[in-house]
C-alpha cells in the first residue's frame, strides 16, 4: 500500500530504476523532517531556545523546498542535494550553537553516511570532507572554552535521535537495494527465457537447440522434421494462417516427445527434436505418432498437412555433424514421397523405409 502510494506520489513505477532512488530521498527526507519538527517542538516548548528552534525550523523548510523538487520537478538528484546539504548544515550550526554542551559534536556522524547513501561516494565524500573541515575547525577553535558536559537526558536523546536515524536510513536503504535486486534476478530470468525461446511457436529457438547439441550426452537421437508444402499454405492461405500451421504443429510435438526428448524450431518451416534417452524402435513409434496425429490434426484450411523426418544418431564420433546426417536422411524422406520418415545410413545404421499413407 505505501509502495503503491509512492508511486503515485513520485509519478515512477517500482520497476523503474529511479524508483528505487527517489523513494529512498523520500524516505530520508520524511525522517529528518520528522526529527526536525520534534526538536522544534522541543526547544519552544521544554527547553526554550529561540537561536535552536530558528535553525529547525529553517531545516524544515527546507526539506519541504526538497519535496517539492522531488514531486513537482521530478528531479532526486536536486532533491537529495537539498537533503544533505540541510542535514549537515543544521548539525554544524547545532554544534556551532552549543559547543560542546547536550552531546552536540555526535550530530557530525550524521554526515558521511548519509551523504555517501545519497549523493554516491565522490559526491557524498566531497559533502564528507567539507564536514569534517568545519567540524575540525569549531573544535579547535573553540575547544578551549568548552566545559566538560555531563551525559544527561538530552544527551540520551540526541543520542537515540541519531542512532534511529542511521537505522531507519540503512534500513531503507538496504531494502531498497534488496528489492532491485530481486527485479534484476527476475528481468535476467525473463531475458534468458526469451534468448532461448522462439517468438512464434514459444518453444525453444535455434540458438538453445544448438547449445544442447554441443553436448552428445544430452541426446542420443537428433531428428529434424520438415512441413511438406508449407510454401503452398502461405501462398494460398496466407502467412497469418501459416503461423497459425506452424504454433499448432509446435504443440504437437512438443506434447509428443514429452519426458523423452527437446523440441525446438530450427527455422521457417523445420524443426528438430533432440530424444534424451530411446531406443531406434521407440524413435519410430514417436515419430509415426507425430505424423498420425499433424495428418488428423484440422487446421481450419480444409486440407491435411504432414510433415516428412530425418533422423541421425547423436554421437561423440561425428558430434560436430549429426545435423548434417540428419538433414541427408531428411532429403531422402522427401524425395521418397513426403510423409514419411528416414533414418540416416551413417555408421552402418538401416535406412528405415517406414511411411505413413
Amino acid at each position: 500500500m505505501i509502495v503503491n502510494g509512492l508511486e503515485k506520489w513520485l509519478g515512477v513505477g517500482r520497476a523503474d530504476s529511479e524508483f528505487r532512488e527517489s523513494s529512498f530521498i523520500f524516505i530520508s527526507l520524511t525522517v529528518l523532517t520528522l526529527i526536525l519538527t520534534f526538536f522544534v517542538c522541543y526547544n519552544v516548548f521544554v527547553i526554550p531556545s529561540r537561536l535552536l528552534a530558528a535553525i529547525e525550523a529553517i531545516g524544515v523548510l527546507f526539506c519541504l523546498f526538497s519535496y517539492y523538487f522531488l514531486w513537482q520537478s521530478r528531479d532526486p538528484r536536486v532533491a537529495a542535494i537539498i537533503l544533505v546539504s540541510v542535514m549537515t548544515s543544521i548539525s554544524l550550526l547545532f554544534i556551532l550553537g552549543t559547543g560542546n554542551d547536550e552531546f552536540a559534536l555526535a550530530f557530525c556522524f550524521l554526515t558521511p553516511v548519509i551523504a555517501i547513501f545519497i549523493l554516491g561516494y565522490k559526491l557524498g565524500s566531497l559533502f564528507s570532507l567539507a564536514n569534517f573541515i568545519f567540524v575540525a575547525y569549531i573544535c579547535i577553535t573553540y575547544m578551549d572554552n568548552w566545559s566538560p558536559v555531563y551525559f544527561d537526558t538530552i544527551s540520551f536523546v540526541h543520542l537515540t535521535t541519531i542512532y534511529f536515524f542511521l537505522f531507519s536510513v540503512s534500513y531503507f536503504y538496504d531494502a531498497g537495494r534488496r528489492r532491485t535486486m530481486v527485479l534484476l534476478e527476475e528481468s535476467n530470468r525473463q531475458l534468458q527465457a526469451l534468448s532461448n525461446t522462439d517468438g512464434l511457436t514459444n518453444i525453444s529457438n535455434r540458438r538453445f537447440m544448438e547449445k544442447l547439441l554441443l553436448d552428445s550426452q544430452v541426446g542420443q537421437w537428433v531428428a529434424i522434421i520438415d512441413i511438406d508444402d508449407f510454401k503452398q499454405v502461405n501462398d494460398v492461405y496466407g502467412h497469418e494462417v501459416g503461423d497459425k500451421v506452424l504454433v499448432s504443429i509446435a504443440n504437437i510435438l512438443k506434447v509428443s516427445v514429452q519426458g523423452i526428448g527437446h523440441v525446438g524450431r530450427w527455422g521457417g518451416e523445420e524443426f528438430l527434436v533432440l530424444f534424451t534417452d530411446a531406443t531406434e524402435d521407440v524413435i519410430e513409434s514417436h515419430i509415426h505418432q507425430c505424423q498420425k496425429s499433424i495428418t488428423d490434426y484440422d487446421f481450419g484450411i480444409g486440407r491435411s498437412v504432414t510433415i516428412s523426418c530425418g533422423i541421425a544418431p547423436h554421437l561423440d564420433s561425428f558430434n560436430t555433424s549429426t545435423f548434417s546426417h540428419a538433414d541427408e536422411a531428411l532429403y531422402r524422406a522427401k524425395t521418397s514421397g513426403k510423409n514419411c520418415f528416414r533414418f540416416s545410413v551413417a555408421h552402418k545404421f538401416t535406412e528405415n523405409p517406414i511411411q505413413y499413407q
